[in-house]
């Protein structure tokens, strides 16, 4: 714990991280992998170095047998935001471990739009048995809207899993997929906990139901998607929780201009 507590304290550079990285004898590449992701993060590398920190850092993945720092790794390439990671990303995806797997998604859905990708793999780990990469996928195929990517999306409004089911109808605001508008009423309408003696949806709490309305009704007003004005009108009168209930208001009015 010392040891790791000393380096996390201590000051490297990004090149000395992934010196450690590469290390043969260096015990805690992880913990190096990670400083580098929050030194990324912070935006401390020159841009004009992301070539050599890409090759490196794709050259370590491939050599990790430890999922921490495949997971590190990913995630630092993914907040460089750089195109030149996309090929290592693409490796990524197919990982053995779930964590590595999920940081590649998530590192996808950072890159700037419009990117050049092979997204097969990632319309596959939408039949994934893992609920969290099926949800990941979808919010990351919907943040590129991959046309391809639709149908598939779709077929998920039926999932078993209700997050994966939401994140679905949601994201299909995107496509103006009128086949999502029936699950959007279902997320609009959920009795809120403590204004309600109705039985929840399963694994759904008071703020996940709050952050699930709120999350619909921006992506409606962002897709300036009117076919839902009427539920909006009733959430806006009676929604028990004042966040929902005045975002709501927000978007129906900015909706009706």
């Amino acid at each position: 714990i010392f040891g790791i507590t000393k380096m996390l304290s201590s000051e490297r550079s990004y090149k000395d991280l992934v010196e450690e990285i590469q290390s043969k004898t260096f015990g805690n590449k992880w913990v190096a992998a990670y400083e580098l992701s929050k030194q990324i993060n912070s935006s401390q590398i020159p841009k004009e170095d992301y070539p050599w920190l890409v090759t490196h850092l794709s050259q370590s993945y491939n050599g990790s047998i430890d999922p921490r720092t495949r997971g590190f790794i990913v995630a630092a390439l993914g907040a460089l935001k750089t195109e030149l990671a996309l090929p290592i990303l693409q490796v990524a995806l197919g990982d053995s471990d779930l964590d590595v797997k999920f940081h590649a998604i998530v590192s996808v859905a950072n890159m700037p739009k419009g990117i050049q990708f092979d997204w097969a793999k990632m319309i596959e780990l939408l039949s994934s048995d893992k609920p969290i990469l099926k949800q990941a996928a979808v919010l990351t195929l919907a943040t590129h809207l991959v046309p391809e990517a639709q149908v598939p999306i779709k077929e998920l409004l039926i999932d078993p899993s209700i997050t994966v089911k939401y994140a679905a109808a949601t994201v299909l605001i995107n496509y103006k997929d009128e086949a999502a508008i029936p699950v959007l009423k279902e997320i609009l309408l959920i009795p809120n906990p403590e204004a309600s003696a109705r039985i929840l949806p399963p694994a759904l709490d008071s703020q996940q139901i709050v952050d699930l309305k709120l999350g619909v009704l921006v992506t409606l007003q962002k897709n300036n998607w009117k076919v839902l004005n009427d539920i909006l009108l009733d959430v806006a009168n009676k929604d028990s929780n004042n966040s929902v209930a005045t975002k709501a208001k927000e978007v129906l009015n900015l909706l009706k201009k």
